[in-house]
């Protein structure tokens, strides 16, 4: 796949068959592997945070999941893929793990909010293998997460989908990775929440119009403002640094 420079982050220039495709083949190996998306406060991340970028530059997969990103590209004089956001595919991805007889096992958010998430997708989806699920309230690299790792693993996903927020679902993988054996651990963000209603979503036409963020500004403005109002004219000052060679490719 072809790659795209976004503010020193590899993206692959990907729609959302080849996604579900490579996340096959991916699964298919048996082995670990990491796929990780971007967004414009995912970028701003990486540009502070060494640690962060390092990983999804070692991801097997990073694909588009943000408007702003897509623009950014177009003012470097590039084209991305599609933008995927994962509540828009993840449909595609339980028949696919149907197909083929994958196990899934779901990581993040609280107790109440993984269990409603199970009981409504098994209730869609009765033949999709659920192995397992873990909240995301543990300390990185601790006894419990060695533990439930190790669970993990024991278990035999080969699908394990992560909903921890940026970076602590990345770092999670990067670091589990080596202990899992095999499995293709996506980082989802806020899917759990949004599918469970836990957490209100834009309406399809915003969504699809680039405009989700600022839903989610209206709806938790302390929560997103330094993410959006900060965020977003800083992500395309860094870019128009890049595109006027002040950002090393």
């Amino acid at each position: 796949m072809d790659k795209i420079n976004i503010l020193g982050i590899q993206v692959d220039v990907i729609d959302q068959p080849q996604l579900l495709a490579e996340i096959d083949r991916l699964a298919a190996a048996q082995r670990p592997a990491l796929v990780n998306n971007v967004n414009v406060n995912a970028c701003n991340i990486a540009c502070d945070d060494p640690e962060f970028r390092k990983i999804l530059n070692a991801s097997e997969v990073v694909f588009c999941d943000g408007f702003g990103v897509k623009l950014g590209a177009r003012l470097l004089g590039k084209t991305l893929g599609q933008r995927m956001t994962p509540p828009d595919w993840i449909d595609e991805l339980f028949k696919l793990c149907i197909r083929r007889r994958y196990c899934l096992y779901f990581l993040g958010d609280t107790d109440a909010v993984m269990a409603l998430f199970v009981r409504t997708v098994k209730e869609k989806y009765p033949a999709l293998r659920v192995v397992g699920q873990h909240d995301g309230f543990f300390a990185l690299g601790g006894d419990q997460d060695i533990r439930f790792t190790n669970e993990i693993q024991r278990l035999g996903a080969d699908i394990i989908l992560t909903g921890m927020g940026m970076p602590r679902q990345e770092k999670w993988a990067w670091q589990a990775k080596q202990r899992l054996g095999k499995g293709v651990v996506i980082a989802t963000g806020a899917l759990f929440r949004w599918h469970t209603g836990y957490e209100l979503r834009a309406p399809r036409w915003m969504t699809q119009h680039g405009l989700e963020w600022l839903v989610r500004l209206i709806l938790s403005p302390r929560k997103h403002f330094k993410r959006y109002v900060i965020g977003l004219p800083l992500f395309f000052f860094r870019i128009l640094k890049q595109r006027f060679g002040k950002v090393r490719e």
